[in-house]
């Protein structure tokens, strides 16, 4: 895993200091580390997200089907995070993305274009009618941004496992995630 500053508004000791959260503080092991490419820091202006996770995925040669490895990227926008505090609160949420999803997909061969598992759902407890993949029901709507969410208060170090964005909206009925979901998704590397 490397960082790539492109604002170079970030010098050596914060980029060691970001890999350093990841790999010490964060839920991680030697094989998330490495499906991680980059961490890319850039100024991609207001353009509403503060980062995201992206990527490619390699699948066995003797079943198409079958996803063998991934190699992930995230993006960090620093038009919106200028303090190492901010880029660690949402590297946190962006690497529970990095962490689930990739096992999903290695492990469990989710299909990126359905639901999580219905055990998730099950546990969460999420209704398969009000929640998606996808954000055609909001971004509050939709499951992974929840797992992602869940992710960083259960697994982030204080202050960076504050305010669970959908426990804390008014509009969703959603519990802070027990030692089931935690567990849950230490399993997913299992």
């Amino acid at each position: 895993m490397r960082i790539d500053d492109r604002t170079g508004k970030l010098n050596k000791e914060h980029h060691d200091e970001l890999i350093a959260f990841i790999a010490d503080e964060l839920l991680s092991n030697e094989l998330d580390l490495y499906l991680l490419d980059v961490i890319r820091i850039r100024n991609d202006g207001g353009t509403n997200y503060f980062g995201y996770w992206t990527a490619r995925f390699h699948y066995d040669p003797d079943d198409p089907t079958k996803i063998v490895a991934v190699t992930a990227v995230i993006v960090l926008n620093y038009f919106y995070l200028k303090s190492i505090n901010s880029l660690k609160r949402t590297l946190a949420h962006e690497y529970g993305h990095h962490w689930t999803l990739s096992y999903l997909a290695i492990n469990q061969g989710i299909d990126m274009s359905k639901q999580l598992p219905h055990e998730y759902y099950q546990m969460r407890p999420l209704e398969l009618e009000e929640y998606s993949h996808d954000y055609s029901m909001g971004w509050n709507r939709c499951d992974r941004e929840i797992i992602a969410e869940d992710y960083r208060v259960l697994f982030a170090p204080s202050p960076h496992n504050q305010d669970h964005r959908m426990v804390d909206n008014p509009n969703d009925n959603l519990s802070f995630p027990d030692l089931s979901i935690e567990n849950y998704i230490k399993s997913l590397a299992a």
